[in-house]
C-alpha cells in the first residue's frame, strides 16, 4: 500500500508542476509543455462517458425483476 501511495503522490506531484511551469513560467508567449485544452476536453468526454455507465448500471440494477413479481394466470373451473 506504500509503494502505491508513493506512485500517485509521484503522479499527482509531476502534473501539478507542470501545471504551474505552463501557468506560471516567466514568459507568458512561449509554448506550453502540455495541451491543457485536449487535456480538459478529453477528461470532461471520460467522466461523461463513465456517469453514463453509472447511470446505466444503476437503472439495470434497480429494474424491477418481471420474473415472479406478475400473479399467476386465472384459471377458469369449467365442470
Amino acid at each position: 500500500m506504500p509503494y502505491l501511495s508513493g506512485v500517485l503522490t509521484g503522479i499527482g506531484l509531476t502534473i501539478l508542476v507542470v501545471f504551474l511551469i505552463d501557468h506560471l513560467g516567466p514568459e507568458p508567449d512561449t509554448r506550453d509543455i502540455v495541451n491543457w485544452d485536449y487535456v480538459g476536453a478529453t477528461l470532461s468526454a471520460s467522466v461523461e462517458k463513465a456517469g453514463e455507465e453509472v447511470r446505466q448500471e444503476v437503472h439495470e440494477a434497480t429494474a424491477p425483476d418481471d420474473k415472479g413479481s406478475s400473479p399467476p394466470p386465472a384459471t377458469t373451473d369449467t365442470q
